[in-house]
């Protein structure tokens, strides 16, 4: 996606605040709703969308207005899935990938492919939707083979990284084989659009957890909401918990979607080389929106775990953790404040 966005884009992405999964990776939000404190009401539902597990959580003193705001959220979210999902047939995703052209872009589709293009330029390309030929060049030969892909089938694969044009109309292939995923980020983005729905709805104390995504208004009852971090080799236990009043967190680990038992091959790749980082086993982010924590997750697994500390530490609005199959950590300042 060739068209590039300066730092001063990205740092409107970052600052601005309108706009296979994990198994359990974070503590329910309904820890320690007992104790949120009288005059609270809580509606809290877990509904199956997006692949993965997705709760919402309303605080409210009145319990009509809480189940109203979590509903907004809900049908917010609902509503935007089939937009992103590159295998539903009818998609534009989907419709893009088939016929190499997409005009008259819906306008929440475009703000998505505008924050691709900021990340994708302030990390150097590791992130990169353009890298869909890769991954499903992966998966094919696991599930056929039971191998990686063969050289020649890599090389054809990421030659077709890249392929694609986005003129802030309209998208267009310009390389054979291009295709687009917004895996990366679309749960995010909807996340973001589902507090948004709850705010409109007048909620001011929300949690979103989307399979690992999460996003939250306000705090827990004068409380901030406790969100756990899973364990990379656990993914079911946390490996810690950090504080949330505002802002998003989430995670992309190797232990997500893989096609072996050593998860040494999974849905994460570099874009500039086909291959799977060597050395990434969990990176979590912190940022004022969900959208950008889930690109930038992935962005951070694909770097070297230095240059990704490096990279969130010289943003004040970003704090990061990375967990290496090593057992090495790396971690910004704030992240667990």
């Amino acid at each position: 996606m060739p068209k590039s966005l300066d730092r001063r884009s990205f740092l409107r992405f970052a600052g601005s605040t309108a706009l296979g999964a994990a198994a359990l990776p974070l503590v329910s939000p309904a820890i320690g709703l007992a104790s949120m404190g009288k005059g609270q009401n809580a509606a809290q539902e877990t509904r199956m969308m997006m692949g993965t597990l997705v709760s919402v959580t309303v605080l409210d003193p009145s319990p009509v207005k809480a189940q109203e705001a979590m509903n907004a959220a809900f049908a917010a979210m609902a509503k935007l899935t089939p937009v992103f999902d590159r295998h539903r047939p009818g998609g534009p995703v989907a419709a893009f990938n088939s016929e190499g052209r997409l005009n008259d872009l819906e306008p929440r589709l475009k703000a998505v492919l505008e924050l691709c293009q900021a990340v994708q330029q302030s990390t150097g390309g590791a992130f990169n939707p353009t890298v869909a030929p890769v991954i499903d060049t992966v998966k094919a030969s696991f599930l056929l083979n039971h191998q990686p892909p063969s050289r020649r089938q890599m090389a054809k694969a990421l030659s077709a990284v890249g392929g694609i044009n986005y003129d802030g109309s309209s998208l267009r292939r310009t390389k054979e084989g291009a295709s687009l995923t917004l895996d990366g980020v679309a749960k995010g983005f909807i996340v973001d659009e589902g507090l948004a729905a709850a705010a409109k709805a007048g909620a001011s104390h929300v949690l979103i957890n989307a399979g690992g995504d999460v996003g939250v208004l306000g705090d827990r009852g004068g409380k901030p909401w406790r969100v756990a971090v899973a364990d990379p080799d656990q993914p079911t236990k946390p490996k810690l918990t950090v504080s949330l009043t505002s802002g998003a967190l989430a995670t992309s680990g190797d232990y997500e979607v893989y096609f072996d038992q050593e998860r040494l091959y999974h849905h994460i790749v570099n874009p500039a080389t086909g291959r799977i980082p060597g050395s990434g086993h969990s990176v979590s982010v912190r940022a004022p929106k969900a959208s950008l924590a889930d690109a930038l997750a992935t962005a951070c697994f694909v770097m070297p775990p230095a240059q990704a500390t490096r990279f969130l530490a010289a943003r004040p609005s970003l704090e990061g953790l990375i967990l290496t199959r090593f057992g090495q950590r790396y971690q910004t300042k704030g992240f667990a404040a």
